[in-house]
């Protein structure tokens, strides 16, 4: 696989993600795939760790009516994150999660690994945080 590959899967991941956030949402997004190191596909792919990607996430059934403005300016996120044409949002984050949307999951609570001490930014609706992987 080459380079596009990988831009592929972040563009996508970014749009099933962030969609609907602001630029900066969608950056934050891109940054954190790539701090986690390694392949983007792999990455991204790996069980659980990117919920859009899950079986049984329904965000995958819309990849093909994504609207073109959200479609262009994630791939714009992707790109600048992936090629670090400007500064990651986040400060090094490489989980995030949407906070109001986990406790209504979950029942109030948020996942084991979050700890405010952790976090290292609020961008739209997304909480980034930076854990040791």
């Amino acid at each position: 696989m080459d380079f596009r590959d990988e831009i592929y899967f972040l563009v996508f991941t970014v749009v099933q993600e962030a969609g609907g956030e602001p630029f900066e949402g969608k950056l934050g997004i891109a940054y954190v795939v790539m701090n986690r190191g390694g392949s983007i596909i792999d990455t991204v792919l790996r069980g659980y760790q990117f919920s859009c990607w899950n079986t049984e996430s329904p965000t995958r059934l819309n990849i093909d009516t994504i609207p073109n403005e959200v479609l262009m300016e994630s791939c714009k996120a992707a790109s600048a994150a992936f090629f670090k044409l400007v500064p990651d949002p986040t400060k090094g984050a490489t989980h995030y999660l949407n906070e109001e949307i986990t406790k209504r999951i979950r029942g109030g609570t948020l996942p084991g690994w979050f700890d405010e001490k952790k976090v290292t930014a609020r961008i739209g609706r997304h909480t980034f945080l930076k854990l040791n992987n």
